[in-house]
This record gives C-alpha cells, structure tokens and sequence, in this order.
C-alpha cells in the first residue's frame, strides 16, 4: 500500500493502544505501547523515519512538520541564508507544507510503509502580552464573542477557581489578541498548511497563554479546522499550560491529591469545550534537553488525568509529551506519543563531525570522497536512522504492525 495513515486511522490505532482496560484498570506495563512521534527538519530525517516504519513487521510512526521547519524548507529569508537583495515571493510556511507532504508521500510509497502518519507540530500561537497594543484586522472576528462563550463554559462546568478571574479588562486584552494580525496571520498559516499536506495529527502550541485564552484559541482553531475546512478527519492535539526548557530555573512540582483531582477536571472541560482529541500538560519534560539532562515522568498525574477524561467525556485523549529526548524513560501507553527532535539533531551533527574530523586534511584539501554526497545520504541519514531505532526501542511499538493492521480491519 505505502499510502499515508490518515487522522481517523491514526484514531483506531491509539483506541487500540490505549493503556486501560474496559473498567479503566491500568494494563500491565508489557501490554501498553507508545507511538514515537519523530520530528522532521529536512529531507533525510523524513526518509530515515519512513524507513523505520517499514522495516520488519513495520512500526507506526508519526512524522512531525513544525511551522518553523517548514518555512525554512519554504525558503524564508532570514530564517536560511538568502544572498542581499533577493527577493521572495509567496508563503514559505505553505510552500514548505507543499515541499514536505510531497517528499514523506513518495518516500512512504516507494519503501512500502504502511503506518506513517502525518503531524503538524509545535504551530505556536504568538504570545500573549497584556500590556501590547494589538494592531487590529480589518474583517470582523467575533472575538469578544468567543472569550464570553468560553468564560461562560468555565463558570457553568465550575472551573472558574482554576482560572484568573475574567474582568471586562480583560476580555477586552483577550479579544484584541484574537482578532490582531499576529493570531490572524498564525491562524491563517495553520488552515493553509492542514489544508495542504491533510495531517493525522495537528497541534497547536499555546504554551503560556492564559487558561481562558487557551479555552478560546483551541476551540476557535478546531471550529477553523472542522467547520472552515470541512475536515473532521485530522486529530487536534490542544496544550493547556507549560512545559519547561532546559536550563531553566523552574522546578517542577508534584500537585497535592486535591490539587490533581482540579487539574484534572479542568483538563476534562478543555476537551469537552475544544473537541482535542489529544492532550500535552507538563509532567516535568524539559524542551532542548543537553545530552546530561534526564527529567523524570510524572506517572501519577498521567494515569489521574487521563483516566479522569475518560470517565467524565468518554473520550481516550493520548498524552503528548512534549521534550522527549530528555526523558528518563518512556511511560509506555501513559504517553500516547513521544516527541522527539533535538536528539536527531544532535546526533546528525555529531555524525558529520566525527566524520570530517576523521581525516580534516582531506577536507581542507578538498577531498571529493571525503567532502561529497554520501556526507548526508550515507554519514548522516544511517545517524539518524540508528538514532529512531534507539528512540522506539523502549516504546512497545516496534514490529508492532500486525496489532495496529488488526486495529484498522486490513
């Protein structure tokens, strides 16, 4: 087949996979499986990842496009080396979008993989300033409408406790931000690209944006999606909080029994309200972890949550974590997906140094063996391939193909 999985196949495979029992009984440990969800910044990441799905018994993977990668590959200058005075036209982001989905489409026929799925990751909002003056699109956008609806959500559902108090200040601030050019340009971007490359997966990076901002940027993003595009096909993962980076100074803190139970309602609301389908939350993952960094995983406030929605929507909402190349494990089914980008960097780097240090007076010499092709189709793809099966080796889902055929009636 080598055909793309799509967003309501990808849905069976998690229903499958997910970790608990008809009576919401955590499976054992060897019975729950995590997906690796691998993020793809050129064309040789995506070829090393599509590879690895199809080896064996094949393996589901999700392959991830960030908005960031993508108008790089677009071309954006300032975002890549562009020679002074060149000038561009059209939208990278979408050109990007164009450029990756037609490069992962060839690459998943022409290896046979059957179980890659297509992610849009880390498409993050603009932030949120509450002292910024927002300049202002001309169209309407029923902001003010939308920050009210979801107030209104909070205070009916009894989560108005967990949230800053909505004051017409506020809601005034909230608004502003809904409707500038900043969130309309982002918006506007995101729709394009689902439009575009028609992922399983889509996320939206709202990491520090207020609780109530959150409520209504996700839920203004999934109406966009499932009403404006007519696409009820792509699963819509929604953050709701933060997630640290490295180096930061923040510590990350264990909620009280009380404090988990709250949590966990407000995280049941977020879905009910926005109709996510996936969920990231911080468990004490750092993002851009160095090679020393190993954070532990917040065990008990996944299992709470997520058994939570479950009881109180009906709805299994995978965890994405989030900086899952500094994890100290995998929390195999607990997480739905772990994400992982810096350690493909990494070790793609490392690879191209050891190998131009190897012989460095063939490279200043100009070496053609030493300087040629086989730097990136051979040094650097076989880095980062060995570097995925490192990565899935400890999620469960390696060979794991005949489960997730089964799963989808093939």
């Amino acid at each position: 087949m080598g055909a793309l999985l799509n967003g309501r196949e990808l849905r069976k495979i998690f229903d499958a996979f997910c970790p608990f029992d008809e009576s919401l009984a955590l499976k054992p440990e060897s019975e729950r499986v995590t997906i690796l969800a691998a993020n793809s910044n050129n064309f040789w990441q995506t070829r090393a990842f599509v590879m690895l799905s199809a080896m064996e018994q094949q393996s589901p993977i999700i392959v991830q496009f960030s908005h960031n990668a993508n108008t790089k590959l677009g071309g954006l200058p300032g975002k890549i080396f562009a020679p002074k005075g060149l000038g561009y036209r059209g939208n990278p982001a979408l050109y990007g979008a164009k450029m990756s989905i037609d490069w992962i489409r060839g690459e998943a026929e022409v290896f046979g993989a059957d179980l890659v799925a297509v992610s849009l990751d880390h498409f993050a909002v603009p932030k949120f300033k509450a002292d910024k003056t927002y300049q202002q699109r001309a169209c309407p956008t029923g902001a003010s409408q939308q920050i009210e609806a979801a107030w209104a959500f909070i205070e009916d559902a009894g989560l108005q406790s967990q949230v800053e108090e909505l004051t017409p200040e506020l809601a005034c601030k909230y608004s502003a931000y809904l409707s500038s050019e900043e969130y309309q340009s982002f918006r506007s971007d995101f729709m394009g690209t689902v439009d575009i490359m028609q992922p399983a997966w889509g996320m939206i990076d709202t990491e520090g944006i207020p609780p109530i901002l959150d409520f209504a940027i996700t839920r203004d993003i999934a109406d966009a999606v499932r009403v404006g595009l007519g696409n009820s096909d792509m699963m819509l993962e929604a953050e709701l909080g933060e997630t640290g980076q490295s180096g930061d100074d923040v510590e990350y803190k264990q909620l009280s029994d009380d404090e988990l139970q709250a949590f966990a309602a407000l995280a049941a609301g977020f879905v009910t309200y926005t109709g996510a389908e996936g969920l990231a939350y911080d468990i004490g993952m750092k993002h851009a972890a160095m090679a020393d960094e190993k954070h532990e995983i917040d065990e008990r406030k996944l299992e709470v949550v997520e058994r939570y929605i479950i009881e109180a929507t009906g709805v299994y909402a995978p965890f994405a974590q989030h900086g899952g190349t500094g994890s100290a494990g995998v929390a195999k089914g607990l997480i739905g997906k772990t994400n992982i980008n810096t350690a493909f960097l990494v070790c793609g780097s490392q690879a191209r140094y050891r190998h131009f240090a190897a012989d460095p007076s063939k490279v200043e010499a100009g070496d053609k063996k030493i300087c040629g092709t086989d730097v990136e189709t051979n040094v650097y793809l076989e880095s980062v391939y060995n570097e995925a099966v490192a990565r899935i080796a400890p999620t469960g889902s390696q060979n794991s193909g005949p489960a997730c055929f089964e799963a989808l009636g093939w």
